[in-house]
C-alpha cells in the first residue's frame, strides 16, 4: 500500500486528523466494559480463562476475521465496477478500512460519509465518483449484509431453537427483514414515482434532486442487471458473515468449550442483527451485552462467558481498531479525510452525470 500512499498525498507526517479525545474516551468506555465483564463473571476465574486460552485457536480466529475484510474490499470494488467506476483493489480496501476506523470512533456510520466524500475527490487512482454511485454502492453493501445476516441467522436459529425463540429475538429479525423489504419496494417503485414527481415543478433544485434520486435508483438495480457478478458479491456476503460465526466458534474452542457451530453461528449472527444500529461508537457495551444475553440462553455453558466476550471483542473490535488505524495512517487516507467534510456529500457537483456506465453490461 506504500505506492497508494504516495499517490494519494505526501507521506503522512501528521496525525492531526486523528480525534484523540474520542479515542481516549472509547478506551475508557472499553475499560469500564472489560472491568464489568470480568467482575460479573468470576473476576479471577475470568482472567485465568483468558490467560489459559489456546493461542492456536485464537490465531486462527484472527486470520478468519481479517480475511472477511479482505473480501469486503473486493466486494466494494466489484459493486463500484458494476456501476462503471473501476478502482484498484488496494485503493478500495484501504479506503474501506479507513472508513471502518472512522465509524469505530464516531457515531452514525460517519465512516460511510467519509468514504463517499473521498471518492468525490479527484485522485491518481480514479476520476471523481458521483455521490449517487458511491452512496448506492454503500446502500447495496448494507442490503447484502442484511440479506446474508437474516438468511443465515434464521437458518441457524431454526436448527438451534426451532419454535422456541424469544419474542424480542423474533422482533429483531423481523425488523431487519422489514428494512430489506422496504428497500426492495423502493427500488422497484422509484422510476414511476420519480417520473410522477418530476411533473410537479420545473425548478432547477427540484429537478436536480430528482436526477440524484434516479441515479441512486439506477445504482441499486445493478445486481439485477448484472446477475452473474451479483451472485458473486452475494456469495462474498455470505462468506463475510460466516466469518463472524467462525470467530465465535473458534474463540469458544480456545476456551475448551465444544459449543456446536450452529449455536455459535446463531449467537454471532443475532448479535450482528442487534448491532445493525449501534447506539455507541463501535457498539461498545451494546454488543458485549448482546453476547452475554444470548449466551445466557444456554444455562449449561461450560465456558466463562465474560472471558469469551472479551476475547471475541478483542479480536473483532480492539485489535482491528488498531490495525485499521495503522492502515489509515500508512495509506495517507487520514490526511485525505481532512479535506472531506460530511456536508460535501449532500450534493453532487455534476448531477447530470450517469451513475451507471453504459459498459455495465460488459
Amino acid at each position: 500500500m506504500h505506492k497508494m500512499s504516495n499517490a494519494l498525498s505526501s507521506p503522512a507526517s501528521s496525525n492531526s486528523w486523528l480525534p484523540r479525545g474520542r479515542l481516549w474516551w472509547l478506551i475508557g468506555l472499553g475499560g469500564v466494559t472489560w472491568a464489568l465483564l470480568i467482575g460479573l463473571f468470576g473476576g479471577q476465574a475470568a482472567l485465568q480463562a483468558i490467560v489459559g486460552a489456546d493461542v492456536r485457536w485464537l490465531a486462527l480466529a484472527v486470520l478468519v476475521h481479517y480475511s472477511s475484510f479482505a473480501v469486503r474490499g473486493w466486494r466494494w470494488q466489484q459493486l463500484l465496477g458494476m456501476m462503471g467506476h473501476r478502482l484498484g483493489y488496494r485503493y478500495t480496501t484501504g479506503l474501506l478500512l479507513a472508513g471502518w476506523f472512522v465509524s469505530a470512533l464516531l457515531p452514525a456510520r460517519a465512516g460511510d460519509l467519509m468514504r463517499i466524500g473521498v471518492l468525490r475527490l479527484d485522485s491518481p487512482q480514479h476520476r471523481p465518483v458521483p455521490v449517487a454511485a458511491s452512496l448506492g454502492s454503500i446502500v447495496l453493501e448494507r442490503a447484502l449484509d442484511i440479506l446474508a445476516i437474516v438468511g443465515l441467522g434464521l437458518g441457524f436459529g431454526w436448527v438451534v431453537l426451532r419454535a422456541q425463540a424469544p419474542g424480542w429475538l423474533v422482533a429483531s429479525y423481523a425488523a431487519a427483514a422489514g428494512l430489506l423489504a422496504l428497500l426492495a419496494v423502493g427500488v422497484v417503485l422509484a422510476p414511476p414515482v420519480l417520473g410522477w414527481l418530476r411533473r410537479w415543478s420545473q425548478h432547477r433544485f427540484w429537478q436536480t434532486l430528482l436526477n440524484f434520486g434516479e441515479q441512486l435508483a439506477a445504482s441499486l438495480r445493478v445486481l439485477v442487471q448484472q446477475p452473474r457478478r451479483g451472485v458473486l458479491v452475494a456469495l462474498a456476503s455470505l462468506y463475510i458473515w460466516l466469518c463472524d460465526a467462525l470467530v465465535v466458534w473458534l474463540v469458544l474452542r480456545s476456551l475448551g468449550a465444544a459449543l456446536p457451530l450452529d449455536m455459535a453461528a446463531f449467537v454471532a449472527l443475532t448479535v450482528d442483527v442487534l448491532a445493525a444500529a449501534p447506539l455507541t461508537p463501535g457498539g461498545i457495551g451494546q454488543i458485549d451485552a448482546a453476547y452475554v444475553a444470548l449466551f445466557a440462553l444456554w444455562p449449561t455453558t461450560t465456558f466463562n462467558v465474560g472471558a469469551a466476550v472479551l476475547l471475541i471483542r478483542l479480536i473483532t473490535y480492539w485489535s482491528f481498531l488498531a490495525f485499521s488505524g495503522v492502515i489509515t495512517l500508512l495509506t495517507g487516507f487520514g490526511e485525505v479525510m481532512q479535506r472531506v467534510h460530511p456536508a460535501t456529500v449532500a450534493h453532487d457537483a455534476n448531477p447530470a452525470a450517469p451513475a451507471v456506465s453504459p459498459e455495465q453490461s460488459a
